[in-house]
């Protein structure tokens, strides 16, 4: 239940970002997120790189994650916020584009 709440809400941001597969801007990459339909994955186009991430557990928001060019991303969003974190490092704001 708490899953199936957490991808409406993310389904509700994406299409209140205007557009099917939203821009975010975090720190300096570009990131184009387009949600799959059973809300399971999610794809990132990041500086034009595609990568696929999966949902992972997450006590609030929703959040995936995925390895790109030996890199860890995740993607973590909560309400409108978005927040980009690489391996370990410190968490990156992002921004509608």
């Amino acid at each position: 239940m708490k899953k199936l709440m957490l991808v409406g809400v993310l389904c509700t941001v994406l299409t209140a970002c205007g557009q099917n597969e939203p821009t975010l801007v975090c720190g300096g990459y570009d990131v184009n997120i387009s949600l799959s339909d059973d809300g399971e994955t999610l794809t990132a186009l990041i500086n034009g790189d595609e990568m696929t991430l999966t949902h992972a557990i997450s006590a609030s928001g929703a959040r995936y994650v995925g390895e790109l060019n030996d890199t860890i991303v995740t993607l973590w969003n909560q309400g409108t916020d978005w927040t980009m974190f690489l391996n370990d490092g410190a968490p990156i704001e992002c921004s509608a584009k």
